[in-house]
């Protein structure tokens, strides 16, 4: 097989499984503006925003977004966005919500995913849910609000009709259907040509950089680029093999807890109308306070002993996991 179909084969892969992958997220995010838009119907979506607005100002929200942060916690980062896009948030909100939405999602699923790779349940409630807050408000007050409400959230107002929040709706997903797809596609890609290993090899001094030991640096820049669920599986299976220390492996769970699927999860809330400079910047600062918090490598440790990743990871089974 030549180069040519190579590209052709792998590319139409990657568009089937990203077509499969949209279509999962669709029937996520469609119920859920489907709910919000009744809500808003009964006022229950006013009535939260007037009890949740004192709380919220503390990260420069509206009350609304307290739904949003709300269904991202329990549910997963498409839940809050289909929410976050039916609410009035201008570009610094949207931001501010998609940082702590990306450092604090999907908890009860990706809480017992790190349960089993070695940190306890607890401990990794506490960490993402205090950088979430703490973050927040940080992110609240620094990054400067230049004002207007996003297009999508024009829905939100009074002389809005029906077609216009369908609209919006309809705009908000297929933004995120091209995003997913157009990584699956550069996934299959990479897969084919054998790539994935060179990029996480490329990731290694980074990871030292932000404060990882040398042996979890791999293992990190998976769970960085490829997702919690695939990152926690290689910690897992080096813990196995005693590769790793109980100050290892909970330096790495801290710090994949608020960094993973970096890539896509951060494209996603961009394609809403977040900054997607602000939010990778946001969360590595805040994954590499609580990493040192958690033991991570010191400054003069970095440039000791030679990185040897050992097994790289079988790239077949891989998926978006956000």
């Amino acid at each position: 097989m030549n180069t040519l179909e190579r590209l052709r084969n792998s590319a139409w892969r990657g568009c089937l499984t990203g077509l499969s992958t949209a279509w999962l997220l669709i029937k996520v995010m469609v119920p859920t503006m489907a709910v919000v838009q009744l809500l808003k119907v009964m006022g229950v979506l006013d009535f939260l925003a007037r009890e949740a607005a004192p709380l919220m100002k503390l990260f420069g929200l509206p009350g609304e977004a307290s739904l949003a942060l709300l269904t991202g916690a329990l549910v997963n980062i498409y839940a809050a966005i289909a929410v976050a896009v039916n609410i009035p948030m201008t570009a610094k909100s949207m931001t501010v919500l998609a940082i702590m939405v990306l450092i604090a999602h999907n908890l009860i699923v990706e809480t017992a995913v790190q349960s089993k790779a070695g940190t306890p349940a607890a401990i990794m409630l506490t960490t993402r849910l205090s950088a979430a807050c703490l973050a927040g408000l940080v992110f609240g007050w620094i990054i400067p609000d230049k004002g207007g409400t996003l297009v999508q959230s024009l829905s939100h107002s009074q002389s809005s009709g029906l077609k216009q929040v369908l609209l919006a709706n309809a705009v908000s997903l297929v933004k995120i259907a091209g995003i997913v797809i157009s990584l699956m596609i550069m996934v299959e890609l990479f897969r084919e040509f054998g790539l994935m290993d060179r990029l996480m090899s490329m990731l290694h001094w980074p990871m030292r950089v932000l404060g990882l030991d040398r042996k979890t640096a791999f293992v990190t820049a998976v769970g960085l680029v490829l997702g919690l669920a695939y990152g926690s599986g290689l910690i897992i299976e080096e813990s196995k093999r005693n590769s790793f220390t109980g100050r290892e492996v909970l330096a790495t769970n801290v710090f994949l807890g608020t960094n993973h699927a970096l890539i896509e999860d951060s494209l996603v809330f961009a394609a809403v109308g977040a900054n997607l400079i602000w939010i990778v910047i946001g969360r590595l600062i805040f994954g590499s306070i609580y990493l040192r918090l958690a033991g991570g490598t010191s400054g003069s440790e970095m440039g000791q002993g030679r990185f040897s990743p050992g097994k790289r990871g079988n790239w077949n089974n891989f998926s978006l996991t956000g």
